[in-house]
């Protein structure tokens, strides 16, 4: 075997000479993963020389040191990466809780827009464009949502493959997000909705188990079975936001729900989902179409589909508990506890007067006084 033989006049330049005569030239560069690697340029029948050898070294070094994908490996096997694969590695890859919901948002808007795309020719104008299109269709933290999840499947990609790729994420700012909500439901308009929701058990069951935990879709949605404790009248909650287990109240209403859903299983099995749709295949979804024709027949008329803070929305019910809690005089580290939220200050705004605190004042201010 012919061995390689080191350019006497330029550094890193190699080349093997054939039986034939040829030489078949080389060069030495040090990867991204600080290895040495031997990259073949060609034969010099093909009309190579040592200095356009030289020439090529010294430019893929210089991509490489401005945290560039060489020329050199562009056209490669190795480097022809779709974001799909990227994406499939990711998530067979990362089990979590929430890996299912995280993969319906892939499936849903990601994969048809970059699935089939060359990783290292995504370009932040590409993120960009995406998130310009969506603006006025989703709400800012949905779509933030979209970009996140991209950025996350690249750093994991390049994380456990040792591949360095240049996130085209980090370059893209993320919208402004108001999550101020005025919107809550009164007390008779509760009872309204469950009038309406008389004929759907699982609508009924979901829609009241977020009302008396306060629990966010995601939560109420992974409720099984072995989670309830209805002697204690207690159910245990998981918050995939902030990672983390707490205990949650059951309602006399609710209480009464569970015995039924109860009755209803043949067969008990620990692990069943407490709401469940035969059928079904994304629950999410579906429960939120559902509940969206009804919001908007009953809440939501003449409102824009932008108007976050007054329309109706399942994140409603958590926002709805906690303020009602705080008018009834709840103080902030009960409301903590019973929400879950990490951050003492995101509950302060759930510390509330009483809704007729000031009713009386008011009236009398402009009362007609007899002369």
């Amino acid at each position: 075997m012919n061995v390689l033989t080191k350019s006497k006049k330029y550094t890193g330049v190699y080349y093997r000479k054939k039986d034939n005569g040829d030489l078949s030239y080389y060069f030495l560069y040090r990867n991204s993963n600080k290895k040495n690697v031997f990259h073949k340029v060609g034969l010099k029948s093909q009309g190579i020389s040592e200095q356009y050898v030289s020439e090529l070294r010294s430019e893929t070094i210089l991509e490489l040191k401005n945290g560039e994908l060489p020329k050199i490996l562009r056209s490669s096997k190795l480097h022809k990466i779709t974001f799909s694969e990227i994406s499939d590695y990711y998530f067979d890859n990362r089990i979590t809780r929430s890996n299912e919901r995280r993969r319906q948002l892939y499936l849903v808007r990601l994969k048809p827009e970059f699935g089939d795309m060359n990783i290292y020719q995504i370009k932040p104008s590409h993120i960009l464009n995406f998130r310009n299109k969506l603006v006025g269709i989703l709400q800012p933290h949905t779509i933030n949502l979209y970009i996140e999840l991209m950025s996350t499947i690249f750093n994991y990609f390049s994380k456990h493959r040792n591949i360095k790729i240049e996130n085209p994420t980090l370059k893209v700012d993320k919208l402004k997000v108001n999550n101020t909500r005025k919107r809550i439901l009164t007390l008779s308009e509760i009872e309204l909705l469950f009038e309406e929701l008389k004929d759907d058990f699982m609508l009924k069951l979901f829609c009241s188990l977020c009302l008396c935990t306060g629990g966010r879709k995601s939560t109420v949605l992974n409720y099984k079975i072995k989670d309830i404790n209805l002697e204690h009248r207690t159910i245990n909650s998981f918050d995939f936001k902030n990672q983390s287990s707490y205990i949650s109240f059951i309602d006399d209403r609710t209480y009464e729900l569970l015995k039924l859903r109860l009755l209803s299983v043949y067969d008990i099995n620990p692990n069943t989902q407490l709401v469940y749709v035969d059928g079904v295949k994304d629950l999410t979804r579906w429960i939120n179409r559902q509940l969206k024709i009804i919001f908007d027949t009953l809440f939501n008329f003449g409102l824009e589909p932008t108007d976050s803070q007054n329309r109706v929305v399942v994140h409603t019910f958590r926002h709805t508990l906690l303020s009602h809690l705080g008018m009834k005089g709840i103080n902030s580290q009960l409301l903590q506890k019973i929400s879950n939220h990490k951050d003492s200050s995101m509950v302060d705004r759930y510390v509330k007067l009483d809704e007729n605190t000031g009713r009386k004042e008011i009236i009398d201010v402009w009362k007609k006084k007899d002369l």
